[in-house]
């Protein structure tokens, strides 16, 4: 039998390790598992009861992040919610009420932080995310998702964006995205009144690409989308959301005043008042109620 060289074993082990890899055990963050089937992760969030985006799931959702600038071979990320009810929701109100001291881990320039640093990579990285929602969104999570590259959504998804029934705005860039996706116009209408739309008109108006029937359709046709963007190369994948992000991202700058805007409007009396009620209604987002309502109640926050 003819000898094998060392080249060649170099090589069938290199594909075999390759092959193992795309077909890798599912890797958990804490509140967010993941599987890989050939250039596509698909990541899961579940931080119950509402998918609040705290100082865990922050943690998580950062360090899947970073994980990508290892992994080369992930050329799409499709994020998803193992909560039927909610997608990401809000920050964690508790870090910012100055009344009612819940004491929550970790403190709300942390969190901020590890937020901002998230939506800058989700924007940025040479990797395609794909947003699949199928709950409500809103606040911190509204404004992660406007920075997703395409978002599908099922029957189940609300999009919002509330920050005015806390006397407050987005600060985190979602507000200037909102714009670039469904026009100033609209971005006004939705921005000012905290009003929720389904997936149906979300897709009418751009906030989402396309809206499913059933839930089962919106993961089907997520995961063909993924799978046939991943088949192309990398190199062109990362060159076409380059440039159009050229053509389409708002300034660092402008993202930067957002949050100085919303800095000094939390700090407000009016704000912390909105915040301590909402702490009551939602019994500390308990995922109540009045949370499952909670842009139909916002007028509740300021009574």
């Amino acid at each position: 039998m003819r000898a094998i060289s060392k080249y060649t074993l170099g090589l069938l082990l290199y594909l075999v390790t390759a092959v193992s890899w795309c077909r890798a055990t599912p890797v958990s963050y804490g509140t967010i598992s993941t599987s890989v089937k050939g250039g596509v992760l698909r990541a899961t969030v579940n931080n119950p009861p509402i998918n609040v985006f705290d100082d865990k799931l922050s943690t998580d959702f950062l360090a899947l992040i970073n994980s990508l600038k290892t992994q080369p071979a992930i050329k799409v990320v499709i994020l998803a919610s193992a909560n039927p009810d909610f997608w990401i929701t809000h920050f964690d109100i508790r870090l910012f009420s100055q009344t009612q001291k819940l004491s929550p881990s970790g403190n709300v320039t942390e969190v901020r932080s590890r937020i901002i640093s998230i939506d800058d990579a989700i924007s940025s990285l040479p990797v395609i995310f794909i947003a699949e929602i199928n709950g409500r969104v809103t606040g911190a999570g509204g404004e992660s998702a406007a920075r997703f590259d395409i978002r599908y959504a099922g029957p189940g998804a609300r999009l919002s964006q509330f920050e005015v029934g806390f006397n407050a705005m987005p600060g985190a860039g979602g507000l200037q995205y909102l714009v670039k996706l469904i026009g100033r116009a609209r971005a006004l209408e939705y921005i000012l009144s905290g009003r929720t739309v389904d997936a149906r008109t979300a897709a009418a108006i751009g906030w989402v690409n396309r809206a499913f029937g059933t839930g089962h359709e919106l993961r089907v046709e997520t995961d063909a989308l993924a799978q046939r963007i991943a088949s192309f190369s990398g190199l062109a994948l990362a060159a076409i959301k380059r440039r159009i992000n050229a053509a389409s991202q708002p300034s660092a700058e402008s993202i930067a005043a957002d949050g100085a805007e919303t800095t000094k409007l939390i700090a407000q009396p009016a704000s912390q008042a909105a915040l301590a009620r909402y702490l009551k209604l939602s019994n500390n987002e308990s995922g109540n109620a009045f949370e499952l309502a909670l842009t139909s109640n916002l007028e509740e926050l300021n009574r």
